[in-house]
């Protein structure tokens, strides 16, 4: 299991619905800046829009409701987990 996997297992579903879509509307603009007339990834962009923006926001908000003492211990246990996989020492957070 690759420490990519030990974080998914960690993160609850609000942070994983937000890590996902992050990156797949990061991934679609990205291409859209070199391929702004690909058809394909305007509808890309339109099925991101009305299937995944709004249960994707709706977690952004839970995030953002947060303390910022439970990001901390949150991220805290992410690393650790993902430090303890890799068999690397265990991150010293202050």
């Amino acid at each position: 299991m690759s420490s990519a996997d030990t974080a998914g297992q960690l993160l609850d579903t609000d942070w994983t619905r937000v890590v996902r879509s992050s990156r797949r509307l990061t991934h679609i603009a990205a291409s859209l800046v070199t391929r702004p007339m690909d058809r394909e990834l305007h509808a890309q962009m339109r099925t991101f829009l009305d299937d995944e923006s709004e249960p994707a926001l709706a977690s952004w908000n839970v995030l953002l409701a947060s303390t910022p003492d439970e990001l901390r211990e949150r991220i805290a246990t992410v690393l650790i987990a993902q430090a303890a996989q890799s068999k690397q020492p265990t991150w010293r957070l202050s």
